[in-house]
């Protein structure tokens, strides 16, 4: 006959399951992969932000030469500015597991808003592509980039972060440096869908790699 457990040794051994389930492996493969991942969400959101600098240089001398500087500015203030002001929807969607869905829907506003951006030629078009496309891109990218790291790591929390957040640096050197170089030789439309390109292959490794942890509530039982 089947020996019956005690209520009390039953629930121990739920509640240990569960704490070894909730708590953060802090390493090993999958956990780093979730850093790599964050780390090309952020080349591709703060790195795009930080290379319109740039632009903007091609723009006044170039494209948009006949618009003022502070009407060439706003293009780039909006878009840093969508980054964060997404994150009011953004994180709700997180929270409500859509984390997935805000990596695809980001990756494919930042890709779609180069290549529509290569072929622009006013500045209402540069507005629309660069500055409300990309920039609503980033800020899908944000929050997702942010909110994995903490599923994975509790007390190396801050140096996967640290890892993560460079990408930022890292996309904002390099961008600017493929759009300079390419410019002059391949012309703006093809620096530009180079860039498109480049971020098209780093979000899908992103997507490809990144996985959320589903841990169950404090009250399962």
């Amino acid at each position: 006959m089947e020996k019956l457990e005690s209520p009390k040794a039953a629930n121990a051994q739920i509640n240990g399951q569960n704490t070894a389930y909730t708590t953060p492996p802090n390493g090993g493969l999958q956990a780093w992969l979730q850093v790599t991942g964050s780390f090309f969400l952020f080349f591709n959101s703060w790195g795009t932000v930080n290379t319109y600098g740039a632009f903007q240089a091609y723009y006044e001398l170039g494209l948009l030469k006949d618009q003022s500087n502070s009407d060439i500015s706003w293009i780039g203030a909006i878009q840093a500015f969508l980054l964060l002001l997404i994150g009011v929807i953004t994180g709700p969607l997180y929270d409500s597991g859509h984390f997935y869905v805000l990596i695809l829907t980001g990756s494919a506003l930042i890709v779609v808003g180069f290549m529509t951006l290569s072929v622009c030629t006013s500045y209402w078009q540069v507005l629309l592509a660069q500055a409300f496309c990309i920039g609503l891109g980033n800020g899908c990218l944000y929050i997702p980039s942010v909110a994995i790291i903490p599923q994975y790591f509790s007390s190396r929390r801050p140096i996967a972060t640290a890892l993560a957040a460079s990408g930022s640096s890292l996309g904002g050197v390099l961008y600017p440096i493929i759009f300079r170089q390419l410019q002059p030789r391949i012309g703006f439309g093809w620096a530009t869908r180079t860039i498109g390109f480049l971020a098209l292959a780093t979000t899908a490794f992103s997507l490809s790699v990144m996985r959320v942890r589903q841990t169950p509530r404090p009250d399962a039982s």
